[in-house]
């Protein structure tokens, strides 16, 4: 095969004249090719950014949880070292993705939209079939026009504009895996082994449809649309199709039973109120009520959560919401009485509704209990505009 393009950067050598016709990791003592060697190192180097970033967030008892689901899949091993296993990532969008060398990134919101584990398993089957049939190395040397490289090489100011999101933090692997996926054969692929993988786990199949569909609703109703490839229509319909099609060919006896939603729900809740946080400072107040109310379900009374779902209604500005708001936050000063920003929220709302002396009353309750609160200046000028 002739070469087309001159070497233009890391992504040009890695995508060069090589084959594309690559066999699946089986053997952990096989080497990598000179290429892929190159790609690990600048996968490990995006890692390394991500893991240190203040998206990472550990939380040992979830990442090791899904550690155990990867586990249950059995997937082959991963040569040079690699490894799977799991990061979670604080941020409200819909997406996992996963690198060569085995790291699986799952985003919070992913996290919250499962209803169980096998819904969880269905994607991270997906991803850590990316991984072990090095759809990575496959894509970069799939690509054939030097605008698509330098696009590519040019990822990493994709997250331009979109503050407070993975994706500012992304290199030209994790774009790939994360955001424009990999071609719709090799997605398939990934579609079809993982759901090898999902039944021979002995999870309930018909859960991977649902998963998607759950997926597909919430992209469509965000009010902020994100870039990630699950978190797109077009995709997640492909998905939704794709393993329709794998389960009517299921014969009914293979089908594992099991979906582990009291597994998920006992871990979840950590992930659950982090992904409650940010989709607040997102904006996104109608996500916000539900994941607080379904965190509540799971762990009742936490005071925070009862806050976030307090302060979603009370910013969202719907009829009734103020109400409830007041309703919600009253109730947390009776069980939390040293709870301080529920005494912050309660004089902003009274001051908005005009009751000037309750909303002084808590103003200055929000300040005996946070006396070097870093708001302090715009409590002092709120209490003058309470002030007779």
């Amino acid at each position: 095969m002739r070469c087309a393009l001159p070497a233009v950067g890391l992504f040009l050598l890695l995508a060069g004249c090589a084959s594309t016709d690559v066999a699946p990791h089986r053997n952990p003592t096989a080497a990598l090719e000179d290429d892929e060697r190159r790609l690990w190192a600048r996968a490990r180097e995006e890692q390394a950014r991500l893991d240190a970033s203040d998206f990472h967030v550990r939380l040992p008892q979830v990442e090791d949880y899904l550690d155990g689901i990867v586990a249950r899949l059995r997937p082959d091993p991963l040569p040079n070292g690699g490894a799977f296993r799991t990061r979670v990532l604080v941020d409200p969008t819909l997406n996992a993705f996963a690198m060569p060398d085995g790291a699986i990134y799952v985003h919070t919101g992913l996290l919250a939209q499962a209803e169980n584990e096998a819904q969880l398993a269905t994607v991270l089957a997906h991803e850590i079939v990316h991984a072990l049939h090095r759809h990575s190395l496959k894509g970069t040397r799939q690509v054939r026009n030097q605008t698509a490289i330098l696009a590519t090489l040019g990822a990493g100011t994709l997250g331009a504009g979109l503050a407070g999101s993975v994706v500012q933090l992304l290199g030209a692997v994790g774009t790939m895996a994360s955001v424009t996926g990999y071609s719709r054969e090799l997605e398939r692929e990934a579609d079809a082994v993982g759901f090898r993988l999902l039944t021979a786990a002995g999870y309930d199949a018909r859960e991977s449809t649902r998963m998607f569909e759950a997926m597909l609703a919430e992209a469509d109703r965000a009010k902020h649309k994100s870039p990630y490839f699950f978190s797109t229509h077009p995709r997640l319909q492909e998905r939704i199709a794709s393993f329709e099609q794998l389960l009517s060919s299921l014969p009914p006896a293979a089908s594992g039973t099991r979906t582990g939603r009291v597994e998920l729900e006992a871990v979840l809740p950590p992930a659950l109120a982090l992904n409650a946080e940010a989709t607040l400072r997102l904006g996104d107040f109608d996500s916000t009520i539900a994941q607080a109310k379904r965190f509540l379900t799971l762990q009742p009374g936490h005071p925070h959560l009862a806050f976030v779902q307090a302060e979603a209604h009370r910013k969202r500005g719907q009829p009734d919401d103020a109400a409830t708001a007041l309703q919600l936050l009253q109730a947390l000063e009776q069980s939390h009485s040293q709870f301080a920003p529920a005494q912050r929220s309660l004089g902003l709302l009274s001051l908005a509704q005009g009751r000037k002396p309750d909303a002084a009353r808590h103003f200055k309750r929000y300040l005996e209990l946070e006396p070097a609160a870093a708001d302090r200046g715009y409590i002092l000028d709120f209490l003058r505009q309470c002030e007779p």
